[in-house]
């Protein structure tokens, strides 16, 4: 059976943890790589000689890079792109566009959501060459509030570009709150583009108040971050997805429920080693008979008789 490897998003220690101490805490989880959050385009270069240098001494692979700016903005992606370089063949994560997180987001959104995806559709044209220009991938991760919330949006922006040159984060989780598709139509969506995978998970709680000025009353809702096992995720599905799209990549662990985040991850990560031994890799028989999709064809010419 093929292992998937077990990383560690770092975002969430960066602003207030040393290279050495995030180094030192990931070494002491199952997990065999980095994912590496960068703070500033302008330190980026030694920023990122540091963490592959202490990566390597511990025995961790890099398995990528975080925070890299806008999708569009090509000069700061250079500066980026050639801090990250350094490391090849590595993968660098942009950011699309945002389009609105909710109601009142959207409300003052001036940009329609069509022409933000024909804006990020050219950006990425050229993105892709930077990607053979500096021998890295680029990566968009699937987010709530972005243009990219949705692997069917992704499908789209992408299908004209080569999956060597940019890739999709899969985010399952961020998929709850916007853009869910079944766990298996979103890897067979992204296809090739495919890159790697967030894993984290979370419930939906009603908000704790309410105005009672509001007309027409509307219910508030807020997420809480939990452990893999407890959320509305089910790991079990995504792992089925993933194999039977014959993914076998990083999973990396991110958004952390405690404070303990070793102890954590090692909790996650022995329940996702669950899943994987438990689903299979191949659809199972007997299939289910569905109706099939009406020949429209067929009916018109059917209507003349």
């Amino acid at each position: 059976m093929k292992q998937f490897r077990y990383a560690i998003n770092t975002n969430q220690f960066r602003n207030h943890q040393s290279t050495a101490e995030i180094v030192d805490l990931c070494a002491k989880a199952p997990v065999q790589g980095i994912e590496w959050g960068l703070r500033k385009v302008e330190t980026s270069a030694s920023d990122v000689r540091e963490m592959k240098q202490r990566t390597d001494d511990a025995d961790l692979e890099i398995a990528g890079f975080l925070n890299a700016g806008s999708l569009w903005d090509f000069d700061e992606i250079r500066q980026w792109s050639e801090a990250v370089a350094q490391c090849r063949p590595t993968t660098l994560r942009v950011n699309p566009p945002w389009f609105a997180w909710d109601y009142n987001e959207s409300l003052h959104q001036k940009n329609s959501y069509l022409d933000l995806v024909k804006h990020t559709k050219d950006a990425l044209l050229h993105l892709a060459s930077l990607a053979c220009e500096y021998g890295i991938k680029y990566v968009i991760e699937i987010h709530a509030g972005s243009i990219a919330a949705s692997p069917w949006a992704m499908h789209h922006m992408l299908e004209d570009i080569d999956p060597d040159c940019v890739g999709v984060i899969y985010d399952p989780a961020n998929t709850i709150i916007e853009g869910f598709i079944r766990p298996r139509g979103a890897c067979e969506l992204l296809g090739n583009h495919l890159a790697y995978v967030h894993a984290k998970n979370l419930t939906f709680v009603p908000a704790a108040t309410y105005s009672e000025t509001d007309e027409p009353r509307r219910s508030h809702w807020q997420f809480h971050r939990t452990f893999l096992d407890q959320g509305m995720v089910d790991y079990v599905e995504v792992y089925f997805a993933l194999k039977l799209a014959g993914f076998h990549g990083w999973i990396s662990l991110e958004e952390f429920a405690t404070n303990d985040p070793v102890r954590e991850v090692s909790r996650n990560v022995h329940f996702l080693e669950q899943c994987n031994q438990t689903v299979p890799t191949q659809l199972l028989e007997p299939f289910s008979n569905f109706p099939a999709p009406v020949d429209q064809s067929a009916r018109a010419e059917s209507a003349q008789f």
